[in-house]
């Protein structure tokens, strides 16, 4: 008999939240607590692909620099946008600094807010973006996602703590910028 391990993700998430406070006290390489982050993210909530996007000014683009999960290296380049405002959920997450949960993509009144990048990279049926604010201006985003469409039930703590994870990025990039 298989035996299924259940993860607990407030605990992961909160010795994720952890390991990166202790990292930020010493000296550290950007991305490494960037990577910490990303990979406590997907530790802790199932998702299938957990990803990072950098403002990229020289393209003028919004670009996936890397990520855990399925197939992560073949999606890596196909997640990219202009930074030109698009009325997309990606482009509002961005302008507002907004933290979005697409419960599912195909449900009527978001279908539309859906760019077609997103649709022929991944099969993603939900998804979750948290922008990286630093000095009012979005330097990035942290997207996760999962095939199934409401799969999840993100609780307000779990949120709480993600959202801590994404503002510990915001700190690192801070302290190094």
């Amino acid at each position: 008999a298989e035996v299924e391990i259940k993860v607990d993700p407030e605990a992961v998430l909160s010795n994720g939240i952890q390991d990166v406070t202790n990292t930020l006290v010493g000296e550290y390489k950007l991305n490494e607590v960037l990577q910490m982050v990303l990979e406590t993210i997907y530790r802790s909530m199932g998702f299938k692909h957990v990803l990072i996007f950098s403002r990229d000014n020289k393209l003028g683009m919004m670009v996936a620099r890397f990520g855990f999960g399925e197939n992560v290296s073949a999606i890596i380049p196909r997640f990219r946008f202009p930074l030109a405002f698009e009325s997309d959920v990606f482009h509002l997450a961005l302008q507002k600094g907004l933290d979005i949960v697409i419960e599912d993509v195909a449900a009527p009144n978001i279908a539309s807010k859906i760019p077609a990048w997103h649709s022929s990279a991944v099969d993603s049926g939900y998804f979750l973006l948290l922008p990286v604010v630093v000095n009012k201006l979005a330097v990035g985003m942290i997207y996760a996602d999962m095939q199934e469409a409401k799969k999840l039930q993100i609780t307000p703590k779990q949120l709480s703590m993600l959202r801590t994870l994404r503002n510990q990025a915001v700190l690192a990039i801070k302290q190094k910028t």
